[in-house]
């Protein structure tokens, strides 16, 4: 088996969702030196949702599980990514429609229940540049693919999937206001996992996905360690 990183290094330059403070969340402090205390240590700060990241439903669900209640059996997935990439180039407000889960069945056979659906947009080669990579216009409005409502009503009715997946900041496409995928999805107890990396190097079936957060108590997610075993052929 080969191993797969789909996970980017967590550092200042990640891309973040735009705050009312300007510049990056992310913060690393220097908390003990070689030099004062004989070692090295920082002490960080960052959102729940920064970088590759889980959302658990608890983020759009009141009575959802939170992240740490989500058990290691959920955790380890079976991968199908759907390849939307001639679509999404076109389109940054492209949303991942029926046809194209039918066409990926058609080609590949019944999406496998319970398992992780992943969207391959090619929107991480827009990674990390906070302006290209959230994309947003004169307003505000940000611009970039996501799964349509449709879609995931699709999934939630034919297969029902552990995980929905996506290379870019969100389940949602960027200019989405009312964040329909999320509430649909997670009140069925679905989670999600967003600014995957490296999907090309993802088969569109076979692969073993695995996303390991930070067990937070009452976290409504937590940046993940998302990896994939897929065969060497």
């Amino acid at each position: 088996m080969k191993l797969v990183d789909l996970s980017y290094t967590l550092d200042e330059h990640s891309p973040y969702w735009p705050e009312a403070a300007p510049g990056t969340p992310f913060r690393a402090e220097t908390s003990a030196t070689y030099q004062h205390e004989g070692f090295f240590a920082r002490t960080l700060r960052l959102p729940e949702h920064f970088g590759t990241h889980i959302d658990a439903p608890r983020h759009f669900d009141v009575q959802g599980r939170s992240v740490d209640e989500l058990p290691l059996r959920e955790l380890v997935l079976e991968a199908v990514v759907v390849d939307v990439r001639s679509s999404a180039d076109s389109d940054p407000d492209y949303r991942l429609t029926v046809e194209d889960l039918r066409n990926w069945e058609a080609a590949h056979g019944p999406i496998p229940p319970g398992g992780a659906v992943l969207a391959f947009t090619g929107w991480g080669a827009h990674w990390p540049s906070q302006p290209r990579y959230m994309n947003p216009d004169g307003k505000g409005v940000l611009h970039f693919p996501g799964f349509s409502l449709a879609a995931a009503q699709y999934l939630l009715d034919r297969t029902r999937p552990g995980a929905l997946g996506i290379d870019t900041a969100s389940i949602d496409c960027g200019a989405s206001q009312n964040c329909e995928v999320h509430r649909l999805t997670m009140h069925a107890g679905i989670y999600h996992l967003e600014n995957l990396a490296h999907l090309e190097q993802m088969p569109p079936a076979g692969a073993v996905l695995i996303a390991l957060p930070l067990k937070l108590r009452s976290g409504s997610g937590s940046p993940a360690r998302v990896v994939a075993l897929k065969g060497r052929g």
